[in-house]
């Protein structure tokens, strides 16, 4: 018999040792005791017990605010799913969601995201791939010399103001979904460490007003002899902003290589002298999934010509996703009531894959996630459900 409840701060240790054991990193004895946890933190942790009170598997349900399509709403992040490895496959995982999603779906959330060790084991839970990561490489002095440089840069260490920083951060998030809201202890957690100790620097770049323009956290490493920088963060107000980030990172003679996840807005091979210097690989990111399909529909731009579709939705985890939703356009605003005959019909992956823009609908027609009932429909559909870019850049 097992139970499934939230943890208490004596537990946390047991958490910690199955994090360690499942993650393979090793920790000391004195770091798996937290010194303290504020109550709100505390509720996210959730494991299963078995009848003796140990603890078979655990998840951290985390409470963010994201961007979705210029609008704040609540963004469930899934971190450290973690399972006893002699009690796999018993279910304690699936328990979890089972009575997570539909609770924290009443709490208000809009959406779900997680990084995931494999996309098949996740979309049984319906999580669907939500962001592809362009990385890459490229040498310094491959970067354009004509770039404009910022009129000032500043160093920032971790127990200094930040100078800016956050202020950049909500200026660019502002237009990007799914990008998390980040709190103090994001913060916290992203500037730690210093030039001298961790080789971890934080650099803000402002214009001659000396109004902050965009900044880059990165840390510096070396293979095979050569000096590498990777850019851990990065963000900017402009054009003129990317532009002076890639100014510096020029001038840094010290460094040969920089490694960095590309901005879904931005396209390295125009800021280089010859696009062949630029190393990319595209690999697939982090899942994600619709919580609450009725606010998620009617958080998504209009299309510019009234028209109206019936979508059924089914969720495995989630009773109140289930059924038919009226999407109905005015070509100004988007309204969604529940009812209606179906006009196409997806399960909650699909849906999610749509509503995110991972995918658009012709797409989402072709790999499988949605159903056509009624073709005459497809013109609004294809304005509805159309590619968006997602900024997924926050690890949990």
């Amino acid at each position: 018999m097992t139970t499934l409840r939230g943890l208490t701060l004596e537990e946390i240790p047991a958490y910690n040792r199955l994090s360690s054991a499942c993650f393979t990193y090793p920790v000391k004895s004195e770091a798996l005791i937290p010194k303290d946890m504020p109550p709100e933190r505390l509720r996210e942790y959730r494991g299963v017990f078995d009848g003796e009170g140990r603890l078979l598997g655990a998840m951290i349900q985390l409470s963010m605010d994201a961007r979705f399509e210029g609008h704040t709403c609540k963004l469930l992040g899934i971190g450290g799913v973690a399972t006893d490895p002699a009690h796999r496959r018993h279910g304690a995982i699936r328990q979890l969601f089972e009575e997570g999603l539909p609770r924290l779906h009443d709490e208000g959330f809009v959406f779900s995201a997680l990084y995931p060790f494999s996309h098949v084991f996740y979309r049984k839970f319906g999580y669907e791939l939500g962001i592809l990561r362009r990385n890459a490489e490229v040498k310094t002095s491959a970067i354009r010399r004509d770039l404009r440089p910022a009129a000032s840069i500043r160093l920032i260490l971790p127990d200094e103001p930040d100078g800016g920083m956050s202020d950049v951060y909500a200026k660019y998030i502002a237009d990007k979904n799914l990008a998390v809201c980040r709190r103090e202890d994001h913060w916290k957690a992203l500037r730690e460490g210093t030039p001298w100790e961790n080789l971890k620097y934080s650099y803000m770049l402002y214009d001659e007003a000396q109004h902050p323009v965009g900044y880059w956290i990165g840390t510096a490493s070396r293979k095979d002899d050569c000096a590498l920088m990777t850019i851990r963060d990065m963000a900017y107000t402009s054009r003129a902003g990317l532009e002076a980030i890639f100014a510096m990172l020029r001038t840094m003679n010290e460094i040969e290589t920089i490694n960095l996840t590309v901005p879904q807005d931005a396209e390295l091979r125009f800021l280089v002298t010859d696009p062949y210097e630029v190393k990319e690989t595209v690999t697939c990111g982090g899942m994600v999934r619709v919580m609450n399909a009725e606010r998620a529909l009617g958080m998504l731009p209009a299309p510019p010509v009234p028209g109206q579709a019936v979508i059924e939705v089914h969720d495995g985890q989630i009773p109140q996703n289930c059924g038919c939703f009226t999407v109905t356009c005015d070509g100004i605003r988007i309204t969604v009531t529940r009812g209606g005959e179906p006009d196409l019909r997806c399960g909650i992956g699909g849906l999610s894959a749509l509503v995110t823009g991972m995918q658009d609908f012709e797409g989402g027609e072709a790999s499988g996630f949605a159903e056509v009932l009624h073709p005459e429909k497809r013109p609004f559909l294809a304005m509805l459900f159309r590619q968006r870019k997602a900024h997924l850049h926050n690890y949990f």
